[in-house]
């Protein structure tokens, strides 16, 4: 397991590498453009560079893992769910339309800044494919079981708003179905290394507040 691991991290840590350079890239350019959404472009793009330096390093000094998800699925699933956004970027022109590119930045930056917030509350225990290394259950992991993934789900968003195309709703739509199917295998890992799981699931919903869930008993992890 910790062979794996070691090799995972270093995997994970040069395409983090790679995207948190060629996200800081275009900051450059941001400076030199005027236009109604330049500044609000910027903010975003700083957000995302930020966010994606982050994760480089809670990858690079994240904790031990003490248990992991067995089998090829669950590593297809993780890196297809983090990464089919970009597929569907990439095939999809963006729509030239100005209050919606505007719209989209909001989604995007409002996304990422809390993806921020709740990456940093996680800390060390944050895991790209589903790994069990500590439990967190305090700030917004008190909120719902899956913060990250909501977070993410606005920026998602914020990117179909972005380049809205019949391809990109469908590529983002499946998307969301990795995700949660994501979700079920951290949840599976998480109730097999820690007894208490089970407790903080009865406690907290897995993915929508329960004032807007309706109190409805869920089950899941983070």
């Amino acid at each position: 397991m910790l062979n794996e691991d070691f090799f995972g991290r270093i995997s994970i840590v040069f395409v983090m590498t790679v995207m948190a350079t060629s996200s800081a890239i275009p900051l450059f350019r941001y400076f030199h453009q005027d236009n109604s959404a330049g500044s609000l472009a910027i903010v975003t793009q700083l957000a995302s560079t930020v966010f994606l330096l982050l994760l480089l390093v809670m990858t690079i000094t994240r904790l031990p893992p003490k248990g992991t998800a067995q089998g090829i699925e669950p590593r297809v699933t993780a890196v297809a769910g983090t990464f089919m956004i970009l597929l569907a970027l990439n095939l999809t022109p963006a729509l030239q339309n100005g209050a919606a590119q505007v719209t989209a930045l909001c989604l995007i930056l409002i996304g990422t800044a809390s993806s921020i917030f709740c990456l940093y509350w996680l800390g060390r225990s944050f895991s790209l494919m589903a790994t069990a290394r500590r439990l967190v259950t305090t700030g917004p992991y008190s909120i719902v079981r899956h913060p990250l993934y909501i977070c993410e789900a606005v920026f998602v968003l914020g990117m179909v708003l972005s380049h809205l195309s019949l391809l990109m709703v469908a590529l983002s739509a499946f998307q969301f179905l990795l995700q949660y199917r994501r979700v079920r295998n951290e949840e599976a890992i998480l109730r097999q290394t820690f007894p208490e799981y089970d407790d903080y699931a009865k406690r907290v919903p897995m993915l929508l507040p329960r004032f807007l869930s309706g109190a409805i008993p869920n089950s899941g992890g983070q």
